[in-house]
């Protein structure tokens, strides 16, 4: 019995490979480049980290979208119980809330213009949409991990792939944290750069009124 389930997996090795590595591509690379292009953006003239985090998004849910169809057809083919395990579920869950996440993007509040405060509803979006994205990627990356046992499981073995995953993993997010500490200060000295600006263009003001009078 277990050499016929062995056989009739088999076939499906290389399809069962093809989904992980579209899901890598999407949720390994494709999705913390959009988020650090996000955290990053000071670094972008204009509008192009925007572009950049639309784009490289919407590449990474067109992916997405495909490495949930292999899935759920793949899962037919061999006759298989579909969303029987936690990978399977996740999965199901996350190309759902992948889907509302590009849907809230698509619908944000319009941000304000230069000099203008920010709304309720725009900075309530802001935190929602910067959790939502956090989360996912976090899912993500247990998601992964979760594939590449099934894999090894279901055809004996993958070798040093779950190292070379993690390490890379370890990687995309000690950027992530490094961008983000990076941004903080860069606004944080932009800030006080302003802040020394006003007070000087104040003191020379106060000066002329005083030569004035």
């Amino acid at each position: 019995e277990c050499n016929d389930s062995e056989e009739k997996a088999i076939p499906f090795m290389s399809v069962w490979l093809a989904h992980g590595i579209i899901a890598f591509i999407a949720w390994g690379v494709l999705v913390p480049t959009a988020v650090q292009s996000a955290i990053m953006r000071s670094l972008f003239k204009g509008p192009l980290w925007f572009k950049l985090h639309q784009y490289i998004n919407a590449t990474a849910m067109a992916l997405t979208v495909a490495v949930f169809a292999i899935g759920v057809a793949v899962t037919s083919k061999e006759g298989a119980v579909h969303f029987e395990n936690s990978h399977e579920r996740m999965g199901l869950a996350m190309f759902i809330l992948a889907i509302l996440q590009v849907l809230d993007g698509a619908k944000r509040p319009h941000a304000p213009a230069s000099g203008e405060e920010k709304t309720l509803s725009r900075k309530a979006w802001e935190i929602g949409h910067r959790l939502g994205g956090v989360a996912l990627l976090a899912c993500g990356f247990w998601q992964m991990d979760s594939g590449i046992n099934l894999y090894a499981t279901k055809f004996s073995g993958v070798g040093s792939i779950q190292v070379i995953y993690w390490a890379w993993i370890g990687f995309v997010a000690a950027m992530l944290v490094i961008g983000g500490v990076y941004f903080k200060f860069l606004k944080s000295t932009s800030k006080n750069v302003d802040q020394n600006d006003d007070s000087s263009k104040h003191g020379e003001q106060e000066q002329e009124d005083i030569e004035d009078a």
